[in-house]
């Protein structure tokens, strides 16, 4: 392809392959390309100047649903009537300027945040199994929900002046028509990972063009979190707080959904479990080495694939390796050791590396400071480095 004028590059930053005709493109430090010369904060159009566009009543409910406040609560902080915020909600009323600065400012958002024009989605299959099974309260679940639509908004505006071309094919290999050992078998082939462990987990999924992140889901009871928003890339979120390994399963549990799950499944989670335990250690692999498995052989195992103790054991049931009665025995010398809580010999942490050098290309080519980007996310300042981490610390990293 040198002789037509494009190129093509892995980054093993960023891990993924950006094909673009080079005379319109500037190549950043971090393995993602922008489409536009370098030095020019192009194509970024997050919000619209105040007054041209009216408030988005949908944006109103997600920013206050976000930050876990009732109407009654918000209009309490913003000194308005909860009936003129429930007006302005349901698109039935409207706010003074001052009104409308003064809920922005209670809820810590920049004004023009209110102005923007994009309508939530929901959450698709990987949502409704939390839903379903999480526990959470109906104000949890929003405030997640809420949390998460404002995330795929920001990325998209992050998105929306670099260009990515992943190096794998992210598949849909529905599980009406293929069970979950029958896709990870295809995705472990068509990806080209050879036998043996997954040595980077994120690194890998980000290579089939899904940006993971880390944000706070606020519940251990949730582990995390995976969408495929219609205009924008795939996103997994993690929960803060997991240990390594069963990041790593997480990962590939999102994964099991976004592969599988086009529509919800009444074994959906058992499916994704399934996948991502195939992924991580196929049974045609680890099976031989599960007979009579003791909890030092799991240690021991788990060191190998970097899979959870847990998760070998559950594999080893799955895969008629060990009876009933050896199972149990394996679940309370578990807990008998605290390994449920805390298991040894965790494997190094893995970091999602996309969306840090989305940012950094900004930071390099278009010139962008901490502030602009704060705006272009919708952002406080001090949030957008609590979220997305400032330009010192990555340059220091």
């Amino acid at each position: 392809m040198t002789g037509s004028g494009f190129w093509s590059w892995i980054s093993t930053s960023a891990r993924l392959v950006l094909l673009r005709p080079s005379p319109p493109c500037h190549r950043s430090r971090r393995g993602i390309r922008s489409s536009g010369p370098s030095g020019v904060k192009s194509q970024i159009r997050p919000v619209l100047k105040r007054g041209s566009h009216p408030m988005n009543p949908r944006l109103l409910q997600l920013a206050r649903e976000s930050r876990g406040l009732s109407q009654s609560k918000l209009a309490g902080l913003a000194g308005i009537s909860q009936a003129a915020l429930s007006k302005a909600e349901n698109g039935v009323g409207t706010l003074t300027p001052e009104r409308v600065q003064a809920v922005a400012e209670a809820l810590g958002y920049p004004r023009e945040v209110l102005d923007w024009p994009d309508e939530p989605v929901g959450l698709g299959p990987s949502g409704f199994y939390h839903r379903k099974q999480s526990g959470l309260g109906k104000t949890a679940l929003q405030r997640i929900e809420a949390e998460v639509n404002l995330l795929l908004m920001q990325l998209r505006r992050l998105e929306a002046s670099v260009d990515i071309e992943p190096i794998y094919r992210l598949p849909v290999l529905d599980a009406d028509e293929h069970t979950p050992e029958e896709a990870a078998a295809k995705i472990r082939a068509s990806w080209l990972l050879p036998d043996g462990p997954v040595h980077d987990v994120i690194r890998t999924v980000e290579r089939a063009g899904v940006v993971v992140v880390r944000r706070d889901l606020e519940s251990p009871k949730i582990s995390g979190l995976s969408v495929r928003p219609p205009n924008g890339l795939p996103v997994i979120i993690l929960n803060h707080g997991m240990p390594p390994a069963r990041e790593r399963f997480t990962v590939l549990h999102e994964l099991g959904h976004l592969v599988m799950h086009q529509l919800p499944s009444d074994n959906g989670e058992r499916e994704a479990d399934v996948f991502a335990a195939e992924l991580l250690m196929p049974g045609r692999l680890i099976g031989p080495h599960l007979s009579g498995l003791t909890l030092q052989r799991s240690i021991q195992l788990k060191q190998y694939w970097k899979a959870s103790m847990a998760a070998v054991i559950q594999t080893a049931k799955r895969l008629d390796r060990i009876d009933e009665s050896r199972y149990k025995s394996l679940q309370v010398q578990l807990s008998q050791h605290g390994y449920r809580r805390n298991e040894p010999a965790e494997p190094d942490r893995e970091e999602p590396s996309t969306l840090s050098s989305i940012l950094e290309t900004h930071r390099a080519d278009h010139g962008y400071s901490d502030k602009e980007l704060a705006t272009v996310v919708g952002l406080q300042l001090r949030e957008f480095r609590s979220e997305y981490g400032s330009a010192f610390a990555l340059h220091a990293v």
